[in-house]
């Protein structure tokens, strides 16, 4: 029984892998798949698919999330990626970089369902189990970064690179199978609000605008640094580093957001979470500085190692922050909205990192990095884990495990 258990939690992992295994495999090489497909040349075309896409995930994500609150998740899951098995396909029909972004924007119009994957398992596991489940996600998380990204540089090389996204398709219709599976007997309808024994559940959308304002500034940071991180390493009179060591360097973090797995399973729990996340977020601060500072190759990778680590179990931190102080008829909801949140981070992170290398230099985006980590500390601070009242459990009603295990 417990083995089916987990095994229909692992079928939903590998979900979320894929998802974002397919949602990376180009993220570092539109410039070369644009030029080599459709011949676009201008760099400044990369820079606006992107924005596009942000866009489209900022306003599409919170209304699957309010669907959510009316509708069996399990049925919106399942739109959402037939919707994608279709865009997908129709991408590897593109014959112009416009047709492309056209599909791309409907895509992610479904894709946005996606999102609901995460809160469902820590809806289906249980608060007993949400700080493992979190570091379970971390790990597969950056592991499909990991895995993406290599297999990225290997699809821009080939001849026709728009014919793997029917792989893409097979892999979400793979997906739309799996879950039908698992969830066939599983009921994923939200329960009513309750209120928990530990109290009332707070100010929801006072709480939401901070947490929102709190993950933002996360991923404006740690999204500020990457995109000139492989061009300040590999600087002459910096480090000298090929761009084969560039791209090691670069992964360093999501490798050790795997390594961190373990701890956040054994020590993320609510009542930690504070001092847990305030110690985290000021390390970040720290080697983020550190990484724009020195001279030292050495120090850069003791650094990142550092960071990684801090970053995923920092992350989590944050998530099980909302899945805590979330009422149970708003989980899903208010975890998409969150996402709008972050994707307005990632969506800045480029423009502002553009704007301060060109006015000052290749490091200036680690140390305005490490300057916003202490913002976001110091607001985090008075407001979620100070403003606010402390995690209340999810307060989930029983459910039937998935993959039909029965009690």
């Amino acid at each position: 029984m417990k083995v089916e258990k987990s095994l229909g939690f692992s079928a939903l992992f590998l979900c979320v892998f894929l998802a974002i295994f397919s949602e990376v495999l180009l993220s570092p090489f539109y410039p070369q798949f644009f030029s080599k497909v459709f011949g676009v040349e201008d760099l400044a075309y990369t820079g606006f698919y992107i924005f596009v896409c942000r866009l489209t995930v900022v306003i599409c994500a919170p209304a699957w999330g309010f669907l959510a609150r009316f509708l069996e998740v399990k049925y919106l899951l399942y739109a959402g990626q037939l919707g994608a098995v279709v865009m997908t396909a129709l991408m590897a029909t593109s014959t112009s970089a416009n047709q492309f972004l056209a599909y791309t924007i409907c895509l992610l119009l479904f894709k946005s369902s996606y999102l609901l994957v995460y809160p469902l398992i820590i809806q289906l596991a249980g608060k007993e189990r949400q700080s493992a489940i979190a570091g379970t996600y971390q790990a597969v998380f950056h592991g499909a970064i990991v895995a993406g990204t290599i297999a990225g540089a290997w699809m821009v090389n080939l001849e026709t690179p728009l014919r793997l996204f029917y792989g893409v398709a097979a892999a979400d219709l793979f997906q739309f199978c799996l879950c039908l599976f698992i969830l066939r007997k599983v009921s994923t309808r939200q329960p009513e609000k309750s209120e928990t024994a530990t109290g009332k559940i707070g100010n929801q959308w006072g709480f939401m605008v901070a947490i929102g304002l709190v993950i933002l500034t996360f991923q404006l940071a740690n999204n500020l640094v990457r995109p000139f991180f492989t061009a300040y390493v590999t600087q002459p009179e910096k480090f000298n580093v090929d761009l084969v060591a560039s791209s090691y360097l670069f992964m360093i973090p999501s490798v050790m957001a795997i390594a961190a797995l373990p701890y956040i399973r054994k020590f993320c729990k609510s009542e930690r979470l504070s001092s847990i996340y305030l110690i985290g977020i000021a390390v970040l601060a720290a080697t983020l500085f550190l990484q724009g500072w020195t001279n030292s190759l050495g120090i850069v990778v003791l650094a990142r190692i550092v960071y990684g680590f801090c970053l995923a179990v920092t992350q989590a931190t944050l998530e099980l922050r909302l899945f805590g102080n979330s009422s149970s008829d708003r989980l899903h909801f208010n975890y998409s909205l969150a996402m709008s949140f972050a994707n307005l981070g990632h969506l800045s992170a480029p423009l502002l990192a553009s704007w301060v290398v060109s006015s000052f230099s290749l490091a200036a985006p680690l140390w305005v990095a490490a300057a916003i980590c202490l913002a976001n500390l110091a607001f985090a601070k008075w407001t979620i884990f100070g403003g606010f009242p402390q995690p209340i459990p999810v307060g989930i009603e029983e459910q039937s495990p998935p993959a039909g295990a029965k009690r």
